[in-house]
């Protein structure tokens, strides 16, 4: 009595009462469902039998082979702008992190100062390196043409006298070493001439690609974002996993060597490249470029650079200090010597330790070969690229083998360390505060 007392609303028409009114079909405890919202028919494209998926898989493989094949001329600009993205990126963060720039805005204000770092050295030393480089060649190729045949040709018809003991060398036939060799190092003789003599032809050429590598570069760390992981996406159903530790394997390997074995051999270039200048060796901005190459290549690497060195301060016209030719040769190839065994015993340890996990010898064969198919690019990067061939084929092995766990017994590789680093960090920071 008290509610319909208290209900003050109008009463209902006959059709706003039957409109309210609860229906058979429709039960008030039932709220009608959402309009234009319809479940998905469930898929009906059939899935692929194992020949077709054989077939598929095998022309896709085909196909990629052939492109590379076809656009092999550009798997080295691709590849160099992959490494400078890779290895900007870190320096990228750090500005990202402590500035309050855009990331997009950080990349290219990054890339604008490279820019103008590549010109000054291009304007200060370009001319030189490239008359160095001519140098370098004339100097080995008379070397190897000229003068070792006449060596050779005088320790068969005369005995070396070396003090007490007399080394006789007329009986071994240098003629026809001297012919062999000359047969084996005059095609790469030819290609290193046309390529230093197309050097300032092609100056236009090269700046070319520099730009072409520079713009893909930084399209790729700017879509990377923050994380470097964001460089390659690979996204496969029901082996995300496999790939996930695939991804983190090889990063360990790559960043072990791109900032880390890298690091070194410039920082080795760089310590000879002033004490060759110091101990006035000719050539010596060419001859510290060599060995940062010859630092890729175990043993046949360092061994190369020594006899260039030697065989350049022995054709050289002047000596410092009043050193003979062969006196000059020894005190640079020691203290060459010396420098790169402080290196390997000290520093090494200390940054890389057991990186790559690979045999020096596996990497000497793989570098032969990747120089070989790919050309310098393939030296350099012989020893990281081996690495991974290890992983991978372990993990086919496994899968082949039905292994649980294709991850077992693989000992994943270790990042470098930087020990000298937090301890500039430190004094840097006591310094400011003073």
């Amino acid at each position: 009595m008290v509610a319909k007392a208290l209900d003050l609303s109008p009463p209902l028409s006959a059709q706003e009462a039957s409109m309210k009114a609860p229906t058979p079909s429709s039960p008030a405890a039932s709220p009608e469902p959402p309009p234009n919202r319809e479940t998905p028919p469930p898929s009906s494209s059939p899935p692929w039998s194992p020949t077709t998926k054989l077939i598929v898989g095998l022309t896709l493989v085909a196909l990629l082979f052939g492109a590379l094949i076809y656009f092999r001329a550009y798997i080295v600009p691709l590849a160099l702008a992959f490494i400078l993205a890779y290895l900007l990126h870190p320096v990228a963060a750090w500005l990202d992190r402590h500035t309050p720039l855009p990331w997009r805005a950080v990349v290219a204000l990054l890339y604008l100062a490279l820019v103008l770092l590549l010109l000054g050295v291009l304007t200060l030393s370009g001319l030189a390196l490239v008359q160095q480089a001519q140098s370098l060649y004339t100097v080995v190729s008379d070397f190897l043409l000229t003068t070792l045949p006449s060596w050779l040709s005088v320790l068969q018809t005369h005995p070396f006298v070396l003090g007490p003991f007399t080394l006789d060398f007329t009986r071994f036939d240098f003629n026809t070493l001297s012919q062999n060799l000359l047969t084996s190092v005059q095609p790469l003789l030819g290609q290193l001439g046309s390529l230093i003599s197309g050097l300032a032809s092609r100056t236009l050429q090269a700046l070319g690609w520099t730009a072409f590598v520079l713009l893909v570069s930084y399209f790729l760390l700017a879509e990377a974002g923050q994380v470097s992981v964001a460089l390659v996406r690979v996204e496969i159903p029901d082996y995300q996993a496999d790939l996930e530790r695939m991804g983190r394997e090889l990063g360990r390997i790559w960043n072990a060597f791109l900032r880390g074995q890298l690091m070194i051999a410039l920082m080795v270039g760089l310590v000879n490249g002033v004490l060759l200048g110091a101990l006035g060796v000719r050539n010596a901005l060419v001859l510290a470029m060599l060995v940062v190459a010859g630092r890729f290549v175990p043993y046949l690497g360092p061994l190369v650079v020594y006899i260039i060195t030697g065989v350049v301060i022995l054709l050289q016209p002047q000596h410092p200090w009043g050193m003979t030719a062969l006196q000059h040769v020894l005190v640079v190839v020691g203290s060459m010597m010396f420098v790169d065994q402080v290196f390997d015993s000290v520093v090494v340890p200390q940054m890389m330790g057991d990186v790559l996990g690979v045999h020096p010898a596996a990497v000497l064969v793989g570098a032969l070969v990747l120089a070989r198919l790919v050309g310098i690019l393939g030296l350099l990067l012989a020893a990281p690229t081996v690495a991974s061939l290890r992983l991978i084929g372990h993990y086919i092995l496994a899968k082949l083998a039905d292994h649980p766990n294709p991850w077992e017994g693989l000992q994943p590789a270790s990042s470098p360390t930087w020990p000298l680093l937090p301890s500039l960090v430190k004094l840097w920071r006591r310094l400011r505060r003073r």
